[in-house]
């Protein structure tokens, strides 16, 4: 699963890496960055693409379906196997997809007992984009726009600490998941465990554990005992 992450670029820096993409609109005044403990209900950095323009911007953490009754429920990871069976999640797959900008994530390890939090990266990759779905909420002049991070089995490297692991998507699969319309065979088969060889992770402080710790000590690493 993912439960939480990190986005430790500037806004400047986030800027600039974004500048590869053509016919982009930006609006990220109400992102926090660097974060260095991103938390579900806060705000990620996501992008959509419309026509073909794509838009980047914040969506709140927390998956909320255009029909719900209660906006306390949340969902903040998606099986990826299972996301088309879902009727909670099926106007999303076939209208709404995003992608949701990272450099790192966390997973906690049992260990006799006890929860050992890990950094995981991608090598030689400064940022990447994790799966997601977004949906838009609307009642009595509320309007919320949330998303969910897709999730899928673990592969070798995260096998040793979780047994899920969220969808990363290489540069070439970002536009894939983007695109309309909706075609199963072509979006689905992308939503794979990303390859353990070119991952790798590394212990951190139990620090991180609290949501509200938010700077650099986050992620160094710690040795082991």
């Amino acid at each position: 699963m993912c439960g939480r992450f990190t986005i430790t670029l500037s806004k400047d820096d986030f800027i600039r890496y974004l500048s590869k993409y053509k016919q982009l609109e930006i609006n990220i005044d109400d992102i926090t960055l660097p974060n260095y403990n991103v938390a579900p209900t806060e705000n990620i950095a996501a992008m959509i693409k419309y026509n073909d323009s794509y838009r980047v911007g914040p969506l709140k953490w927390g998956f909320i379906p255009s029909f719900a009754s209660d906006t306390k429920k949340i969902i903040i990871n998606a099986r990826s196997e299972t996301i088309l069976e879902k009727a909670l999640f099926k106007d999303s797959v076939f209208h709404k997809r995003c992608v949701i900008f990272a450099d790192s994530f966390y997973e906690w390890k049992s260990v006799d007992g006890r929860k050992i939090p890990y950094r995981i990266m991608i090598k030689d990759k400064k940022m990447f984009a994790f799966a997601g779905l977004w949906s838009h909420y609307k009642k009595d002049g509320q309007s919320l726009y949330t998303a969910v991070i897709l999730t899928t089995k673990a592969n070798k490297l995260m096998a040793d600490i979780h047994d899920r692991m969220p969808v990363i998507l290489g540069d070439d699969q970002i536009d894939t998941w983007l695109n309309a319309p909706f075609i199963e065979e072509s979006h689905i088969k992308i939503l794979a465990s990303y390859p353990s060889e070119l991952m790798y992770s590394y212990k951190v402080s139990p620090y991180v554990n609290s949501s509200t710790h938010k700077d650099q000590k986050c992620i160094e690493q710690i040795k082991s005992t």
